[in-house]
């Protein structure tokens, strides 16, 4: 998953993706102890994708760079920044 895919996500969707991506990398890795996995990749994949996820995620809770989802959705809670004088 690249930046910007992470970024357009709302923060929701990026902390359920992060509990994805746990989950799966937690079930890889019993399967390793177990026997030997079919694309050993992915559990690097997974373990890249989990560091953008926090990275952004944190960007975003200490105020460095939003979420652009997160964005959108305060601008249609506040109609008032639409309107002309």
């Amino acid at each position: 998953m690249k930046p910007g895919q992470i970024r357009d996500l709302s923060i929701e969707e990026v902390e359920h993706r992060l509990s994805e991506i746990d989950e799966e990398l937690l079930n890889l890795n019993l399967r390793k102890r177990l026997q030997k996995l079919d694309n050993p990749l992915r559990l690097r994949v997974l373990r890249r994708d989990r560091a953008r996820l926090k990275t952004i995620l944190n960007e975003h809770k200490v105020g460095i760079r939003k979420l652009s989802a997160s964005t959108r959705l305060l601008d249609s809670e506040n109609p008032e920044s639409d309107v002309k004088e």
